[in-house]
């Protein structure tokens, strides 16, 4: 009897840990951004989940300058080759990660065409997923005026990371011809990946997170898969939407096994990582314990 209850007890607090434990967490920074600048992020990972939480915010190229100006798809491969990379990440049997506004769809991008250690949950916040068409906010204006005229001029789509989720909704034939990263990341072209699919489907849960007061992606409903129509006039929402309706990336077998889920905030779309910490709290922290 003495020697079972030592066993017994250490067994309850092996599986009292067991349930405890959380699955390391990658972060990827937005436009204008770098890996430090979303510190915040794992302060707040840390505060409510405990330091030995592991967390990786992950640096593509020199992070601010490449954040403008790089190859989307490089950028995917170096976020995949840095998680495969990473000594603790390599041996994980899975991962959540975060990623915002440019950042999700790197995100994505690792689950779609990567996915080693397979992501468990994916958050995105305020990413355009269906790509975006103009920035609002005046000091991106001119890199609006740049991409309103030029975006699918092959010099700029090998250099302007927001050139390549540009979307046209007047010259669709003219973005799936001429974008190098979207179109193939959304599934658009003629010639499907089953893969991406199947990549998607494989989440435990997609979050996507809207804010109400985006004036930086346009439309700002692009964080939840929407779009304008064709005659740029109204807003098609993501159930309506060709790629949800023939399921080119999984997002609708998710929605129907109720591991899509849309969330909207009032924070403004640059501080969502900086300052909305009770956002944090009550959309994304749930999701990573």
């Amino acid at each position: 009897m003495k020697i079972l209850i030592p066993v017994f007890i250490f067994s309850f607090l092996f599986l009292f840990h067991a349930i405890k434990a959380t699955y390391p967490v990658v972060l990827m920074h937005g436009l204008d951004q770098n890996a430090t600048t979303i510190k915040p992020v794992i302060n707040w990972i840390h505060k409510y989940l405990g330091d030995d939480v592991y967390v990786k915010s992950v640096e593509i190229g020199d992070g601010f300058w490449n954040s403008f100006f790089y190859k989307m798809f490089d950028a995917v491969n170096e976020f995949c080759s840095k998680v495969k990379s990473d000594p603790i990440l390599k041996n994980a049997t899975k991962i959540n990660v975060i990623g915002h506004s440019q950042g999700g769809l790197i995100a994505r991008g690792y689950v779609e065409f990567c996915n080693d250690p397979p992501v468990h949950n994916l958050i995105t916040w305020v990413t355009p997923h269906q790509g975006l068409f103009g920035f609002p906010k005046e000091e991106y204006k001119w890199l609006d005026k740049i991409l309103q005229s030029s975006a699918y001029i092959k010099e700029i789509q090998d250099t302007i990371t927001v050139a390549q989720y540009w979307k046209d909704p007047l010259n669709y034939n003219l973005y799936l011809e001429k974008s190098i990263f979207l179109p193939y990341l959304n599934n658009e072209i003629a010639d499907k990946n089953e893969q991406i699919k199947k990549n998607i489907m494989s989440l435990n849960s997609l979050t996507l997170v809207l804010s109400n007061v985006d004036d930086i992606i346009n439309p700002k409903e692009s964080a939840w898969f929407a779009f304008f129509d064709d005659k740029f006039q109204n807003i098609i929402p993501y159930n309506e939407t060709q790629l949800y309706l023939e399921d080119w990336i999984g997002i609708r077998y998710l929605d129907e096994n109720k591991k899509l889920n849309f969330q909207a905030t009032n924070c403004r779309h640059e501080d969502l990582p900086l300052y909305c910490e009770s956002d944090f709290v009550k959309i994304t922290l749930p999701l990573l314990k």
